[in-house]
């Protein structure tokens, strides 16, 4: 089983400061010819100082969709989640999608 992967970071989102990324290995499952923890930290920190809607609360995390993400022209969605008063931004999926 692959474990999470935690990565320093500074990055505000949504007016919270987050000093860690955790990335989940789910990606690698369908997306890992196309994806790698690289390139979701250069998505990642290309969000620093936006806000974006939350689209659900589940046992006090919330959830993010983020589309289209670009890098280099292409687009990409991140499903994001983060606590409020936490340090850590988690990275729950990262694929491209069609332009």
């Amino acid at each position: 089983m692959r474990k999470r992967r935690e990565y320093p970071a500074k990055i505000v989102l949504n007016r919270q400061e987050f000093l860690r990324v955790i990335i989940d290995p789910h990606y690698q499952d369908k997306h890992g010819d196309s994806v790698n923890d690289e390139l979701i930290l250069k998505l990642v920190n290309s969000l620093n100082h936006q806000e974006h809607p939350v689209g659900l609360v589940r046992d006090g995390f919330y959830f993010l969709k983020i589309e289209p993400v670009r890098w280099l022209g292409k687009p990409y969605r991140l499903i994001l989640t983060f606590r409020p008063g936490d340090d850590f931004l988690g990275v729950i999926n990262a694929f491209r999608v069609e332009d």
